[in-house]
């Protein structure tokens, strides 16, 4: 659990969501934000709630409170001379509704009055006890002695607001339970770790959705139209569920993600919630795919996932096709080629990143792995085959992509120019054991001295955490939008989730991993988001945003005495 202490007036940024929407509390009783999933845009900017005692105000600005925050769920104490107020805050794991519960701890007629702003008049309001509206301030107020339930919604109707809090000890007890549920390893030792470790796990849970046959991981909470599931952000979010006993969750993923994969092998960026592509033709999307498959059955040994259909053909199918079609952009070097000037499709989606890039190259190199050891179990020739090629790529890689002079991997090459910045994404070199010893050892001194910010004195923000890339890019016309600035989103901002990435590649190697775990936690705790965010730094406070493959964070914690890149014998031997 997070707990913070301060002020009333003072925010505390946290995102939740369900099933069906997402809300952002303010640490205050109000929220931010309110967004239902496919049903487009932002429905509410901010609600206020205040209380009163005889006409006095007790939420003063300057009013002691602790704010408690863990999963779906906000809580807000506040002291007022002798007066004790509580205020939880949740979001069911499924519906559209923010749920109240008020406590104070001695009776007496307060009035808890929440300040709908100009956004009121699409809402509905449920509660077990008195209450008014007050259409000229929308806003409503209730008359409480000691305690008080009631239910927000929006875009719904009174019907639906009545079911809601007729089933509020239910929900409550659900969002509970599921907390209670979730399993912290004993790594995570002291309450930062643990509180750390479950907002890690929460980023995936919370971004998981249902609707009919789909269900997968949106990237964030700011993606709700439509809602829909990317291969590189569900690859990662999986990550965090082996331990969490969750295997089916994985499984359905792939089936989700296996639609997006036509018969020409195509994969997109994404796959709708109708289960239709959104946008086409990305580099590193069919080898995140065949990574989750392999992946699932190398920690669960359940091979029959490759026979689960959809479209008229199986996974395993789909994982064929989808590696044959990226094949087809292998060069003589056994290197893929980025064709073009303007091609961002990849992670990196506002980097112009052509030719040969690092992060590609080691993404296909490890899938041509992972599917030489899937096709072994029906496909011996196959099998070879694909080894062969991984075999080729993993040496190019290290013959074309690795400055000997710097000491790590360049971030792409294209024809005579070279971007050599270091990109913190290619320290899947060593996660996926591309990079010999030596290399490895070279690669991790120079994420220290170049992306480590407490170390790196040639760039001017100050200690913030793990740099995604430094240098910073060159051209003009490398980058745009928001990775246009320097410290912007792919141009030197910190990522948490590659910082995880930084920090298993520093644990797995003997190395202190302290700082790129924990340092994007401690930053924005510091400046009151109480999420990590996607990214951030001293010129970037993005605030928080509850993202999906912040959950690697839980890969750090939860597979310390075994690789998880590993391969697990016990199951491969059965086949």
């Amino acid at each position: 659990m997070i707990v913070v202490a301060g002020k009333f007036y003072e925010d505390a940024a946290y995102d939740v969501c369900s099933n069906d929407l997402h809300v952002r509390f303010d640490g205050k009783g109000g929220i931010t934000n309110y967004t239902v999933v496919n049903r487009g845009g932002s429905y509410v900017q901010r609600t206020f709630l205040n209380v009163f005692s005889g006409g006095e105000r007790i939420t003063g600005a300057y009013c002691d409170k602790t704010v408690e925050m863990i999963g779906r769920t906000q809580k807000i104490v506040l002291k007022n001379g002798d007066c004790k107020i509580s205020l939880l805050q949740f979001v069911p794991i499924a519906g559209n509704a923010v749920f109240y519960e008020f406590k104070a701890s001695k009776p007496g007629e307060y009035d808890v009055v929440l300040d709908l702003s100009d956004e009121g008049k699409g809402f509905r309001f449920a509660a077990n006890v008195e209450y008014r509206f007050i259409p000229h301030n929308v806003s409503v107020v209730l008359r409480v002695n000691k305690g008080a339930r009631f239910v927000l919604s929006f875009d719904t109707d009174d019907a639906y607001c009545k079911t809601a809090l007729s089933r509020f000890a239910e929900y409550k007890r659900a969002v509970a339970d599921e907390i209670r549920g979730i399993v912290i390893p004993p790594t995570a030792k002291t309450e930062k770790d643990k509180a750390l470790y479950v907002s890690s796990v929460f980023s995936a849970l919370e971004n998981y959705k249902e609707i009919g046959p789909y269900k997968g991981f949106s990237p964030s909470c700011v993606c709700p139209d439509p809602a829909r599931s990317y291969y590189v952000d569900a690859y990662w979010a999986t990550t965090s569920l082996y331990k969490q006993n969750r295997a089916k969750t994985v499984r359905d993923q792939i089936v989700t993600l296996s639609y997006g994969i036509d018969e020409t092998g195509d994969c997109p960026a994404a796959v709708t919630f109708g289960l239709a592509p959104h946008w086409r033709n990305h580099y590193d999307t069919p080898s995140f795919f065949v990574m989750t498959v392999y992946d699932y059955i190398n920690r669960t040994g359940d091979f029959s996932i490759l026979d689960e259909k959809t479209n008229g053909r199986t996974v395993y199918q789909c994982c064929l096709l989808a590696i044959e079609k990226l094949s087809e952009n292998e060069d003589e070097t056994s290197l893929l080629k980025k064709p073009g000037r303007y091609n961002v499709r990849d992670w990196a989606d506002r980097v112009n990143r052509v030719g040969y890039v690092t992060y590609v190259e080691l993404l296909y190199a490890r899938a041509l792995f992972c599917l030489s050891r899937i096709a072994g179990t029906r496909d011996k020739v196959r099998a070879r085959r694909y080894h062969e090629m991984f075999q080729k790529t993993k040496d190019a890689i290290n013959k074309i992509l690795w400055d000997e002079q710097k000491g790590y991997y360049v971030n792409y090459k294209n024809g005579d120019f070279v971007e050599d910045n270091l990109s913190a994404d290619t320290i899947l070199a060593v996660l996926f054991g591309i990079a010999d010893k030596e290399k490895t050892e070279r690669l991790l001194d120079s994420v220290s001295a170049l992306l480590d910010t407490r170390n790196n004195k040639r760039q001017q923000a100050g200690e913030f955490g793990v740099l995604c890339v430094f240098p910073f890019y060159r051209g003009i016309d490398r980058c745009y939008n928001r990775s246009a600035q320097e410290y912007e989103q792919q141009n030197g901002a910190s990522h948490p989730a590659l910082s995880a990435m930084v920090a298993y590649a520093q644990q797995m190697h003997g190395r202190d991993c302290t700082y790129a775990l924990t340092s994007s936690f401690d930053w924005n705790v510091k400046h009151g988001n109480y999420i990590l965010p996607d990214y951030y730094s001293p010129c970037a406070p993005c605030g928080s945003h509850l993202m999906t493959w912040n959950s690697v964070v839980a890969l750090v914690y939860d597979w310390q005495d075994v690789d998880f890149f590993g391969e697990n014998e016990a199951v491969w031997k059965r086949k």
